[in-house]
């Protein structure tokens, strides 16, 4: 059994067997220096579409056909920017990657929680983001020993935009226990005395290795309360030689700071969620099936085809749908029509000239939840993205 407390100075504490201790010492210097929470560091230069150097002149076709894939090259990437910035990102999103290296897998914690929710549509998670921010030291001074006492530094850059209030936030450990110990058994002496503020202390049964949460919702609370940046240092204590946390390069158990987050999402529009959710669509579907008016049908994007796989994670597409068909007289009720669409409907019979017909259009959309990358490379989750689904069609 481990005793573990999760502290930060503020008092006197004595470690002894079996003793955790996470602190967050006072920052000064370059670990505090202040940061945006919604970065712009990354700009890209995007040249203007168009053809020709202002000289005149035959145009090679292949230029043409160059200047075509830039036309698109620029449209898709002002689309993405527009995307981002209702993600609260600067456009730009997370910097590229180096020639011929390879994304990072997201923990496994966040593609857990992604598939949880997926699967399950009548379930939501207590807030509506999720990000995970992984320690930022190196595993070369990722631990060392003192007086008997194992020691691990971790640190962790913990941006998150102002209008968003945290809800929870745990650190996560992957702890080691090794083969050859004997429960119970330990080194039974006193650390250094060092000043702490208790944040968090539980009894840890430590037969197997796995994964240990520590409440830290308060302390990040403060943390972005106070005028000492994002950065911010943890120091993890184990006082027993037969306990100790998986520090390996690989991303599988890198420790984890999670932090839920709320977009101020309203808590009626989340009921009201759940319940287009929960709703068979598919009579409205088969209603609108036939023939050739205003409609509902699949449209399947996958992300990869228009350039967003390097930093959307998952899904890696889904079904937007979309509407398509004619406005024709008569507007029937189930493409509910609005008063300006009749009237101009009834122009475009007498008068084609004078007036377009009514256009069939989205009239409700859905959310999905996207697992992504921000503009620093933070893996996030976000359950509700609005406006990425047709729900319904309309003649407007």
């Amino acid at each position: 059994m481990a005793s573990i407390w999760v502290s930060q100075p503020g008092t006197i504490c004595n470690s002894k067997t079996w003793l955790l201790l996470v602190f967050i010492p006072l920052l000064q210097g370059p670990l505090c220096v202040e940061s945006s929470p919604i970065s712009n560091t990354h700009q890209r230069y995007r040249p203007a579409p168009g053809l020709g150097d202002g000289h005149g002149g035959v145009v090679d076709p292949s230029m043409l056909e160059q200047d075509s894939n830039m036309d698109m090259q620029s449209l898709l990437e002002s689309l993405k920017e527009q995307f981002l910035r209702t993600f609260n990102l600067s456009g730009m999103g997370p910097p590229p990657l180096p020639d011929g290296s390879t994304r990072e897998e997201p923990p496994e914690y966040m593609v857990e929680l992604y598939n949880r929710f997926a699967n399950d549509r009548t379930a939501m998670p207590t807030a509506n983001i999720i990000r995970s921010f992984k320690n930022e030291v190196k595993p070369s001074v990722y631990h060392f020993r003192s007086g008997g006492v194992r020691r691990h530094l971790l640190l962790f850059n913990v941006s998150i935009p102002h209008h968003e209030r945290v809800t929870a936030a745990e650190l996560r450990l992957y702890t080691l226990v090794q083969t050859d110990r004997h429960l119970y058994a330990g080194v039974d002496q006193e650390t250094e005395r060092i000043e702490l503020v208790e944040l968090a202390s539980r009894q840890v049964y430590g037969t197997d290795n796995g994964w240990e949460a520590f409440d830290l919702t308060a302390a990040v609370q403060r943390w972005r309360k106070s005028d000492h940046g994002t950065t911010h240092q943890l120091e993890v204590h184990i006082a027993s030689g037969d306990m100790k946390i998986d520090i390996s390069p690989e991303e599988k158990h890198k420790p984890l700071l999670i932090v839920f987050s709320d977009d101020q999402s309203n808590e009626e529009d989340l009921i009201q969620m759940r319940s287009n959710l929960i709703y068979d669509t598919a009579s409205r579907i088969r209603r609108n099936a036939k023939g050739n008016h205003c409609k509902k049908q699949s449209l399947y994007v996958e992300f990869k085809d228009i350039g967003w796989d390097s930093w959307i994670l998952a899904p890696t597409g889904y079904d937007a749908f979309e509407c398509t068909g004619i406005c024709s007289f008569p507007l029937t009720k189930h493409v509910t029509p609005t008063k300006h669409a009749i009237v101009q409907t009834l122009i475009n019979i007498n008068s084609p000239q004078k007036a377009a017909r009514a256009c069939c259009v989205p009239t409700k959309l859905d959310p999905i939840s996207l697992l992504y990358l921000d503009d620093t490379g933070v893996v996030t989750y976000k359950y509700k993205f609005e406006g990425m689904v047709v729900a319904e069609c309309g003649c407007r």
